[in-house]
């Protein structure tokens, strides 16, 4: 009966009970949604760390917090496709209208959808061409994203609410997609209408967004989510257990060690010595019980499946880092380690990265973007000669 009780939630982008330390973001949060409702503007938010760090539960916890306040939400992760990321958008809009319940303005807003919608139909069938709001020329989704935004946002401010999107894996959208979202976000600010994107990403995600558009640097407030310190964490396991039980303090002590401040690697461990512990409090006992389950949990979950879809050129690659073991490795030491020269490896570093499991620190840098996947690679040693998955986009539902 206790385990059924176990309230700890391991698995990708799985709402936690307790959201230790992430008090700041959500103030940024609070403070978008009361100028918003007082008919000011703000900037959008940009949050981006590594994967395990709690970005997508973190992303999660801010669209709730706008719902509650009775602001339109539309929630997407972005892929590499951009007619299926446009589907997203626009559906999501569709949706987020259809869930209004206040009658007299979930009508209003559903007469501007059907306005939209007939006016792209009209713009298609004469063939006439406009332009973005980047003055680049549109295509007939963007021009049909970029008038329901603004229509949208017009009859929302007059009933001091507004329109966020919150984006999930926001460095995987196409260049043009993310082009046309991040102009929009900069006209409906000049149009003083309440229009926010809400994204998380990876670390390069801030890179990826001002190469897309300049200006993007001065549109959004930038966080960057790392792990918890070690009083957060413990905070964070304490507060987990409120109302079921507690955990000793030599058991404690091991689970802050073990998780390092990963939220991800907090739920893991958490849950694994719950569920081996047949008594309350929970002693040391059950936390040694339950390492192998949590670790072999977190392999699973963090580290094999993104081996398998590596190439065996960019397994090898990974390997020499992983064999360097720091935590952020320079191309040229990677280069004489595997005894190439930088070029010769310079396509498999950029896939890599493509893929989404390096990242760029900064110039002539990389760096993974799973926590603790060097020591993986070093304790596993896993084959390079294992199936290559080579459909990256299949791939994405094992990202957490």
């Amino acid at each position: 009966m206790m385990h059924a009780l176990n309230p700890f939630m391991p698995g990708a982008g799985r709402k936690p009970r307790e959201l230790a330390g992430r008090e700041p973001e959500l103030e940024i949060m609070d403070r978008i949604i009361a100028r918003t409702k007082a008919g000011y503007s703000d900037r959008g938010l940009i949050c981006s760390g590594l994967r395990g760090v709690g970005k997508t539960v973190l992303l999660l916890r801010m669209r709730d917090m706008a719902l509650a306040q009775g602001l339109m939400a539309v929630r997407m992760e972005a892929t590499s496709d951009a007619r299926r990321d446009y589907e997203l958008l626009l559906g999501g809009l569709s949706k987020a209208v259809l869930r209004e319940r206040n009658k007299s303005l979930r009508e209003r807003l559903l007469d501007v959808l059907k306005h939209v919608n007939d006016v792209s139909i009209e713009l298609g069938a004469f063939g006439i061409s406009l332009k973005t709001a980047d003055d680049a020329p549109a295509s007939s989704d963007s021009l049909q994203l970029e008038m329901m935004v603004e229509e949208l946002c017009r009859e929302l401010k007059k009933r001091h609410s507004g329109l966020l999107l919150f984006i999930d894996e926001f460095q995987e959208m196409p260049n043009d997609l993310m082009g046309t979202i991040i102009g929009l976000q900069h006209a409906m600010g000049q149009d003083d209408l309440p229009f926010y994107v809400i994204a998380a990403g990876l670390p390069n995600l801030p890179g990826v967004l001002t190469k897309s558009r300049s200006y993007a640097e001065r549109l959004f407030q930038y966080r960057k989510i790392g792990r918890l310190t070690e009083s957060q964490t413990k905070e964070c396991f304490i507060d987990t257990m409120k109302g079921v039980s507690t955990f000793e303090d030599d058991a404690l002590d091991r689970l802050i060690q073990l998780s390092q401040g990963y939220p991800y690697f907090i739920q893991a461990y958490g849950s694994a010595a719950f569920e081996a512990s047949d008594s309350s409090p929970i002693p040391l006992s059950a936390v040694n019980r339950g390492e192998a389950t949590a670790r072999a949990s977190i392999d699973d979950g963090l580290y094999e499946s993104r081996w398998q879809r590596a190439s065996q050129s960019e397994r090898t690659y990974m390997r020499v880092m992983a064999e360097l073991g720091k935590e952020v490795c320079s191309s040229s030491e990677i280069a004489d380690k595997a005894g190439k020269t930088t070029p010769e490896l310079s396509r498999t570093r950029k896939r890599l990265i493509e893929a989404g499991l390096a990242y760029s620190p900064e110039r002539g840098l990389i760096a993974f973007t799973v926590p603790g996947m060097g020591e993986y690679i070093r304790r596993i040693s896993p084959s390079e000669e294992q199936a290559y998955g080579s459909d990256r986009a299949d791939a994405r539902a094992s990202r957490g």
